[in-house]
């Protein structure tokens, strides 16, 4: 009859790929059920969670954290040592105190290039005559040379282990340390020279020092910035660094042997210079370095 056929639910056809995709204990009953309820829950509308279509082989499945959804773990940035206060204040005041005197520098530049190379045999009367403008940038140039040298010795130091104190404490000590090892150097060849050769060479072989010296610092500045900001160059940046002092080093041992060696004696006691004063000093100073900034 027509009305009892109308009466009768809608039974929506099952495709096989349904059926086959059900457990095995899923009888056709369940899944005619399964499917009449998903149709009435499109047909009205609904969207409540007893509408919601079942799976049997997953109904024991839950919900929880999910791990990549949520990300890697946050841990806290190392700061680095440029962005310390003190050091940004030690930088700006020594920048102030070269900018100072800037003007001088091209003048001055010049004189310590020919301080470095040229040896003169015979006394200049100019020579004990420094200007007060020669003797500011000398001292300026010096103060870049020691504070990029411990800022070197800095990063040398984090390489072999963690740094028991601030960057600003450790940059500050380490630059003493390098103005020690500069006054050092400065009267133990004073002695030599006095020791050893007259007046008029000792002057020439001292000029050639600072000489060296301040034109070294012009260079080491560079890679020491470097460090501050980029950690990761430090191994690359140490390298050139110790490869310019290795070079002004030899420049001025250069002009110490022009100056000094006279004969075959002349030599074993350039040997025991050497031995004595470009050799032994560096380890010390950065085994001192190493010793004060990881246990202090």
């Amino acid at each position: 009859m027509p009305d009892s056929v109308a009466t009768q639910p809608h039974i929506t056809s099952v495709s096989a790929d349904s059926v086959s995709q059900l457990p095995e204990n899923t009888s056709v009953a369940d899944t005619l059920t399964h499917s009449v309820q998903i149709e009435n829950a499109l047909q009205q509308k609904t969207c409540h969670e007893v509408d919601a279509p079942r799976i049997l082989h997953l109904r024991n499945a839950t919900l929880g954290r999910v791990a990549y959804a949520e990300g890697l773990a946050p841990s806290p940035r190392p700061v680095l040592p440029g962005y310390d206060s003190g050091v940004t204040a030690l930088l700006v005041v020594l920048f102030l105190f070269i900018a100072s005197n800037f003007r001088h520098y091209s003048t001055f530049i010049k004189t310590f290039a020919q301080d470095l190379f040229k040896v003169r045999r015979r006394a200049n009367i100019f020579d004990d005559n420094n200007t007060m403008s020669e003797t500011r940038v000398l001292l300026s140039m010096i103060s870049l040379l020691c504070v990029s040298e411990g800022i070197l010795l800095y990063s040398a130091v984090g390489l072999r282990g963690e740094i028991a104190v601030t960057p600003f404490a450790a940059v500050g000590m380490l630059s003493g340390l390098a103005v020690a090892y500069y006054l050092c150097q400065l009267a133990a060849y004073r002695t030599v020279g006095y020791l050893f050769s007259n007046g008029s060479d000792t002057l020439q072989w001292l000029k050639g020092f600072n000489a060296s010296q301040s034109l070294l610092g012009l260079v080491l500045v560079i890679p020491a910035l470097l460090s501050l900001f980029s950690p990761g160059l430090s191994p690359l940046l140490l390298s050139l660094s110790v490869l310019f002092y290795g070079i002004a080093r030899l420049i001025f041992i250069s002009k110490g042997f022009r100056i000094f060696y006279d004969n075959y004696t002349s030599l074993v006691y350039f040997i025991l210079y050497l031995c004595t004063l470009e050799i032994i000093p560096p380890v010390i100073l950065c085994q001192l370095a190493l010793r004060f900034s990881t246990n202090i």
